[in-house]
């Protein structure tokens, strides 16, 4: 058969199966939250990896537009920000398709040169998940093993090798039922099979065993108690200084209603991504502080102008917790806030922060966390600020800067680890600070973090960002408090598991009191290293075997379908 011959046949074998594995991953994530779909997702990824024919460009083209297709519809949700997201979405979406035809192109190339299935699809399916959890500042929605984050009994191994521990398990069991069907279609000898269904078994009982042994372990004491303040505030770029005070006041007022409905005391009250800066955010000046060019004063009246709006956001803080305080009779201090505020650092230059403030009861700052993690476009624009003359043209709200690491709160005998947005949807962001306080001898007892995704409406895109933030809560083994405007406001317990949300789009808060965990994960104590292996070991088998010829190597192959194919004399292009 000819080369174009082959290549005509396979031509609707490459779109059936990749429109099967789209809609797949789709029914198994959120809106729909099938999870056992997710055991067969992959599957015909795997059929075109085991499959005989030869591929051409165009058919990893059809593969990856096909792909792209999943992609696009399941964060459909980031177009709503803003008409001239339509462009990001795109991008992202293409982008992230990549991967996973990159994925079926390189086990292919493996497979067909004589690498088991056995030892690709898991390797190679994790391999490409942590590329992109790293290249181009990363994420980790919608990873594979995201899929059975309400399945306890089978997430709990992400305390061992996070994420994709969980992702590599899926694909292992994918694998397994791939080749069952095909021992039921005597396609291949059952003799063919026996090591994958053997690893597959002793992966399901060593992953039950595992969830079920840390399911099982008791947690401690209770810590304090915080209030999640949850609204759904229009929210845009720019916003005019009266809109900004009026989601101030509404902000406040919820927090009202929460404290006076509420019979415990609530020692803190959360608030999500910048819902507190109103017009008057933290501001600061460093001891060489220059005045900027745009303020019309001296040296002198630059400095009373920040010492001014320094206490009025002091008188307004006092305002806001005697407030509360009166709230609540039982109460002997005032409470804390955790809010979501813009950070001014005036200095040589002019830097402006995404950031989480905790205002003890004093009305002073304690401290106060700067976000690591910016979104690309969405908050900064790189390379453009480093070229003399264009820092001018960043549109406002796109010129942040990077936070100096992760930082700890106090709120009465609890340790508070912030995070602010995205943070939570890039696993390792909050893995690595876990990690750094680890080392220090300053491990947190709870991980709070304020978003604002009033951007996405009512999409799934904030499903799939409670979804990550549940995995970081069993990577860490922390509860994850999560105050979000529009929503995911939610209590996360340290196994991943939801214990109170309010619905997207609702108005409410969440009083949660986490249970102290004094579980060190081993994700924490040594990174995500695991999974850099796998592309290590991916990488390395790619150089080994890149002499082999193709088809004398399929034909030896040990675990996939072309074994029983009259193969011989064609060739395989990867």
């Amino acid at each position: 058969m000819s080369d174009s011959n082959s290549n005509d046949l396979l031509g609707p074998r490459v779109l059936l199966p990749a429109l099967c594995c789209g809609g797949l991953l789709w029914l198994s994530q959120p809106p729909l939250q099938l999870w056992w779909i997710s055991f067969v997702a992959i599957v015909p990824l795997i059929y075109l990896i085991s499959a005989k024919q030869r591929f051409k460009k165009r058919d990893y083209f059809k593969l990856w537009m096909v792909l792209s297709i999943y992609w696009l519809i399941s964060l459909q949700g980031l177009r709503h920000a803003h008409p001239l997201m339509h462009g990001p979405w795109l991008a992202l979406g293409t982008y992230l398709a990549v991967y996973q035809t990159l994925f079926v192109a390189f086990a292919r190339y493996l497979f067909h040169r004589g690498i088991g299935l056995l030892v690709v699809v898991p390797i190679v399916w994790v391999a490409q998940e942590y590329a992109r959890n790293y290249l181009l500042t990363g994420i980790s929605v919608l990873m594979l093993g995201h899929a059975l984050v309400n399945v306890p009994v089978l997430v709990q191994i992400a305390d061992l090798f996070g994420s994709y521990g969980v992702s590599a398990f899926l694909a292992l069991v994918n694998l397994c039922l791939w080749q069952t069907f095909l021992v039921w279609r005597r396609q291949i000898q059952p003799k063919q099979y026996r090591s994958s269904l053997a690893v597959t078994l002793v992966s399901v009982v060593a992953v039950t065993g595992y969830g079920l042994y840390r399911l099982s372990q008791p947690t401690g004491e209770k810590l304090a108690t915080f209030a999640l303040i949850q609204r759904t505030e229009a929210v845009e770029y720019v916003l005019d200084p009266d809109r900004q005070v009026e989601m101030f006041q509404n902000y406040a007022a919820s927090s009202v209603d929460a404290a006076r409905l509420t019979p415990q005391v609530i020692d803190a009250y959360v608030w999500p991504e910048s819902m507190y800066s109103a017009t008057n955010p933290y501001v600061f000046a460093d001891v060489d502080v220059v005045v900027p060019p745009q303020f019309p004063g001296t040296q002198t009246d630059f400095e009373n102008s920040i010492r001014r709006q320094q206490m009025a956001f002091t008188q307004r803080a006092n305002f806001l917790q005697s407030n509360l305080r009166r709230q609540q009779p039982d109460a002997v201090e005032n409470p804390e806030l955790i809010v979501g505020c813009g950070v001014v650092e005036y200095g040589q230059e002019v830097d402006v922060y995404s950031a989480v403030l905790n205002i003890n009861a004093d009305h002073r700052v304690d401290s106060w966390y700067g976000k690591t993690h910016l979104v690309m476009f969405g908050e900064y624009i790189p390379i453009l600020p480093f070229i003399p003359g264009l820092k001018s043209l960043i549109p406002p709200g796109m010129g942040l800067q990077a936070g100096d690491g992760g930082k700890l709160m106090r709120v009465r005998d609890t340790l508070v680890a912030p995070n602010v947005c995205i943070e939570t949807a890039v696993e390792r962001v909050t893995i690595n600070q876990m990690q750094q306080f680890h080392q220090s001898g300053k491990t947190p007892d709870v991980i709070v973090t304020v978003t604002n995704d009033g951007w996405f409406d009512s999409t799934s895109v904030i499903d799939h960002h409670l979804r990550c933030a549940q995995m970081v809560a069993i990577a860490c083994r922390r509860p994850v408090l999560s105050a979000a405007n529009n929503g995911p406001t939610a209590w996360i317990d340290s196994r991943g598991q939801i214990v109170e949300r309010l619905d997207t789009g609702d108005s409410g808060a969440v009083i949660a009191t986490p249970t102290r965990d004094e579980r060190i994960s081993l994700v924490v104590r040594m990174g995500d290293w695991p999974a850099a292996a796998t592309l290590i070991l991916a990488v390395t088998l790619g150089i080994c075997v890149r002499r082999r010829e193709p088809a004398k190597c399929v034909q030896a192959s040990p675990t996939g379908l072309a074994e029983n194919a009259n193969i011989r004399g064609e060739e395989e292009s990867s």
